[in-house]
């Protein structure tokens, strides 16, 4: 029988008596601790911090019987170690908090449960005031400083934040004054404590734990920790070995392929830009479901994403290869003045990379992020969502037995849908005016200063053609990565850089995307893409690709032309081809 799997296992206690899969990370307790009095670590949602914050209880409790067989179990033996009183807050009991009045009940919720574990009896007037009384009460009680662990410590902030998409901001910060006076009970008993752990998602809105505590050390970032949270493929491979043999049997698929799979839908994940680790809350219900879905994404509320990403007029490639500076994951800045990146790497939707001169930039992390995220931003251009999603299923189709006529008609269907036709214009200018501000950076000036407005607009209009095509690129790729195609924009050979390269099951696609103004203009446009592909031998690192040569029309905003080559044979659709294929389609009732 195969051993049981955690899912849902609340605490640490449960996963170990119910002798549950646990992927050893016992290793780091002693590390933690040494040599730093208090240590946060952030981590995306359901990312495994309850159950090690569950475990760091048990450990400096002292339940030598939970860690039997674990790294920790021969330092617990030691005479280094000695068991600690420990006061742990799970704020993440405040999720639901609609006032401060709920947010008070929730504290002293969280406040009751320790103090009766200690048996010890409140005292005081307000959360704030009963924490500290709690803290120096219970450190009266042991002849050892106490260990404080502190689990979601933003969760007060951020579901508020969540579940009102246009917030109450007035609310909000009166939700993280009353947490930071909380919080800081923590820097006034600093004599009572001998370790404190805290755990979040986000950097963002820190509410006065980081300003309030001198000696916080941030291990978020930490190569040291990189796989303190989160599988690394050693630990998939060791630790569901069994899972691995019995699901590829049931899938009647190569281990070997099931893991590149596995590999390429959940791992990707790295908080260090080079040690990358698999979410685990999407891997273990893959193993329990036998089927690949996007387990993560849509475990959470996308809601909040869905509005940034359309609020800010973003597209998908503007982010995967973005460089960051080297201090932009520990400083992302507040919620409210982040930049796009920030917002989306606190929220878990994109992730480091690290180059091999220590430069780093963003990336999507795998195939369920990136497919979501694809989703999301398809969503936003569509009056009716099942637009995008059958685009979506159709391609999916089409893509995996090389049908290229019905999946040029898909893409004509899925940009004659489009109804956000203005996101050109706003894409446009948001592009222009990066660049323009890199310019002024450069020169040491403010934007303002180098740029009059009757430039700007001349200076938008003059290229808001060419900037238009991404808007296109964007929107196809965007299709493509919502079906299980793995799409390189940009994929770069020896020679060039590549529009489009797309994999699907047996079949490798070669895609060159231009604009025209016409319809002539669009065939001669499709014909150059085309030659241009062949001289660059675009395709030549693949057995036998299908090349494909597009041009969209923009006088039309839809596909004019297209050339593409299948088995040697090159077949032309000019735009009466193109309408005959695009035939509407009628909805099943």
């Amino acid at each position: 029988m195969l051993p049981e799997l955690p899912v849902g296992m609340q605490t640490f206690e449960e996963l170990r008596r119910r002798n549950a899969i646990y992927v050893d990370k016992t290793n780091y307790f002693p590390l933690l601790s040494r040599g730093r009095k208090v240590a946060f670590c952030a981590r995306p949602r359901r990312f495994g911090k309850s159950l090690t914050v569950s475990a760091l209880d048990a450990f400096h409790s002292g339940r030598k019987e939970l860690f039997k067989g674990l790294a920790a179990e021969k330092f617990m033996n030691s005479p280094e170690f000695a068991p600690k009183p420990v006061i742990h807050l799970d704020m993440s009991e405040a999720d639901d908090c609609e006032s401060l009045d709920d947010l008070k009940e929730s504290l002293m919720s969280c406040l009751e449960v320790n103090a009766a574990r200690h048996k010890i009896s409140l005292r005081g007037a307000r959360p704030a005031i009963i924490f500290s009384n709690l803290l120096k009460d219970v450190r009266s009680t042991s002849t050892q400083g106490v260990v404080l662990l502190i689990d979601e410590y933003d969760t007060p902030v951020i579901s508020l934040i969540q579940r009102q998409l246009l917030y109450d901001r007035r609310q909000v910060e009166q939700t993280r004054i009353a947490m930071r006076s909380f919080y800081s009970k923590i820097k006034s008993n600093d004599s009572s404590l001998d370790f404190v752990f805290i755990t979040g998602v986000s950097k963002f809105s820190r509410m006065g734990v980081f300003s309030t505590l001198n000696n916080l050390e941030d291990i978020s970032n930490d190569a040291e920790f990189a796989a303190f949270m989160g599988l690394t493929e050693e630990e998939l491979e060791s630790d569901f070995t069994l899972y691995v043999k019995d699901t590829a049997e049931g899938l009647k698929i190569e281990e070997a392929e099931l893991l590149n799979r596995i590999r390429d839908y959940y791992d990707g994940f790295s908080f260090d830009g080079e040690t990358r680790v698999y979410n685990p809350f999407s891997t273990l219900l893959f193993f329990k479901k036998r089927k690949f879905n996007k387990y993560w994404v849509e475990s959470g509320s996308n809601g909040l994403i869905r509005k940034f990403l359309k609020d800010k007029n973003l597209v998908l490639d503007d982010f995967s290869g973005l460089e960051v500076s080297a201090d932009f994951a520990s400083s992302p800045g507040e919620i409210g003045s982040t930049p796009p990146e920030g917002f989306l790497y606190q929220a878990g939707y994109l992730t480091l990379r690290k180059d091999s001169r220590g430069d780093y930039s963003l990336d999507y992390p795998n195939f369920e992020v990136r497919s979501a995220l694809s989703a999301l931003f398809l969503d936003n251009l569509y009056a009716s969502e099942t637009l995008a999603r059958d685009a979506m299923i159709e391609m999916g189709k089409y893509l995996a037995v090389g049908d290229v006529p019905n999946m040029v008609a898909n893409i004509r269907r899925m940009y004659s849908g489009l109804t956000y036709l203005d996101h050109t214009d706003a894409v446009s200018q948001r592009q222009v005016m990066r660049i323009l501000g890199a310019v002024a950076k450069v020169f040491g000036k403010k934007l303002k200063d180098i740029l009059h407005l009757n430039q700007k607009e001349n200076y938008l209009e003059a290229t808001r053609q060419k900037l238009g095509e991404s808007f296109y690129r964007a929107t196809l790729q965007a299709c493509l990565w919502g079906t299980e195609a793995y799409t390189r924009p940009e994929a770069h050979n020896n020679l060039v850089r590549i529009d489009l390269e797309v994999s699907y099951k047996d079949q490798v696609y070669i895609i060159e995307l231009k604009t025209s103004q016409g319809a002539s203009a669009s065939m001669e446009a499709a014909h150059a893409g085309m030659a241009r592909i062949r001289k660059r031998d675009y395709g030549g690192t693949h057995k036998n690709p299908i090349l494909i040569s597009m041009a969209v029309d923009l006088e039309i905003r839809n596909l004019g032309a297209c050339v593409f080559v299948k088995n040697g044979e090159t077949t032309v659709l000019d735009s009466e081809a193109l309408n005959l294929l695009h035939k509407p389609r009628r909805r099943k009732s």
